[in-house]
């Protein structure tokens, strides 16, 4: 039987429809093809730390014995910890992203159709405060743990807007109960107004911390991503209503449409931004203890034989890095000038520490102190005298270009 023309066309259409995902899908490069041989590493977690990813598979790539690293971060930090701890699945499928060893650009590319067992891990929070861990340590048995960067998290408003602060209370009621909590003025109705993660998310993790509430309680629209809910915030009608929250680093980058709200942890008197004020850099309030929305990025990778060690000897070149703890071979970057310009703080620039995520606060000065170059680098100045090799510092110690004073 001769087809009509109309099902021609219908058909035309049905394998159009069909054949451009797949065709967009070919364009995009395997990802054990990006490496020209060198050894590739993968790994799984959150969108958060996924710049500070970047920026030291850039450093490795370039090193004397080249490491590639490619990472999959569209299913919250926890994913990474449960591929590790065989909460869920060990392999990843689907796409993943890769940085360019020349250019440092961020590309994407296609996993093994049937999935790519994961290496490592980072988390914008430990694991132990995702879902599924609950808190139980012994399932964490086996893998190295390492603690880097402060990650801080910020609560955001629309540019439009006039709020300008809030408080761990007045967030927990908004976000437990939305318009009916009745805190003007976060009263729309709408839930896109409340724009949040979802429960394996790091950054709704932390600020879980923070607030008491339970990360599986909030009210409003998972926008899946941290650049995703910066959009969403800032399209929504009425800038005087929305709310959301996402790391600093992602805040930072979209200043032009979202605003930080200073926040009030219970128990202070007023409340601060991460930042000296609404219009700096500097993560001075981070750093000196008087913020309080931060953790440490965690990097989590198989043990080897005995604890500390690990598995797999590519993975150790990027724990070591990340650990600050050795470079790789003929890497000269260090950990400080790679993380920096991607809004997180190394203990070098920190002068508080906890032992938990939103643990209690404790005075700690950094053995080697990297905070000239911190502000330098965040704020364009710095009081600091510089030095190099030839310009000797009169006190202090030579470090990153200043004269630190320890």
């Amino acid at each position: 039987m001769r087809s009509s023309p109309l099902i021609k066309m219908v058909l035309a259409v049905c394998v159009a429809q069909v054949l451009t995902p797949l065709i967009a899908h070919a364009d995009t490069p395997d990802c054990d093809s990006i490496s020209g041989g060198a050894p590739i590493i993968y790994g799984a977690g959150g969108t958060g730390p996924r710049d500070v990813v970047g920026a030291m598979a850039t450093v490795l790539e370039n090193g004397t014995h080249p490491v590639f690293v490619v990472y999959k971060d569209d299913g919250g930090s926890c994913s990474g910890a449960y591929a590790l701890t065989s909460l869920s699945s060990a392999s990843i499928t689907g796409s993943a992203v890769y940085w360019a060893a020349d250019t440092g650009t961020k590309t994407a590319c296609n996993l093994p159709l049937d999935g790519q067992p994961v290496d490592f891990a980072f988390l914008d929070v430990q694991a132990t405060n995702c879902p599924l861990v609950g808190g139980d340590e012994s399932l964490l048995a086996g893998l190295v743990h390492i603690s880097g960067p402060a990650d801080p998290v910020a609560v955001l408003v629309p540019a439009g807007s006039s709020q300008q602060s809030i408080s761990s209370e007045a967030f927990y009621l908004i976000y437990g109960f939305g318009a009916a909590a009745g805190i003007a003025p976060w009263t729309n109705a709408d839930a896109s107004y409340y724009q949040r993660r979802n429960d394996d998310s790091g950054t709704q993790a932390m600020i879980s911390l923070a607030s008491t509430l339970p990360t599986g309680s909030y009210i409003g629209t998972d926008a899946g991503g941290g650049s995703a809910l910066v959009s969403n915030l800032s399209a929504l009608a009425d800038p005087e209503a929305g709310i959301g929250f996402a790391t600093a680093a992602t805040a930072d980058a979209h200043r032009d449409v979202v605003r930080n709200l200073a926040w009030k942890q219970a128990g202070q008197d007023v409340a601060y931004y991460p930042d000296s004020s609404a219009t700096t850099f500097d993560k001075a309030n981070v750093r000196s203890g008087l913020y309080n929305v931060w953790a440490s990025i965690s990097f989590y990778a198989y043990q080897g034989a005995s604890e500390g060690s690990y598995a797999d000897p590519d993975v150790k070149v990027l724990g070591d890095y990340f650990a600050d703890a050795a470079m790789p071979a003929g890497v000269t970057k260090t950990l400080a000038e790679a993380v920096i310009p991607k809004g997180v703080i190394p203990m070098c620039a920190m002068h508080v520490t906890r032992d938990s995520d939103l643990g209690p606060l404790y005075a700690k000065e950094p053995a080697a102190s990297c905070d000239c170059y911190f502000d330098y680098t965040t704020t364009g100045a710095t009081t600091c005298a510089t030095c190099d090799d030839s310009n000797p510092c009169g006190s202090g110690e030579c470090r990153l270009g200043f004269c630190e004073a320890n």
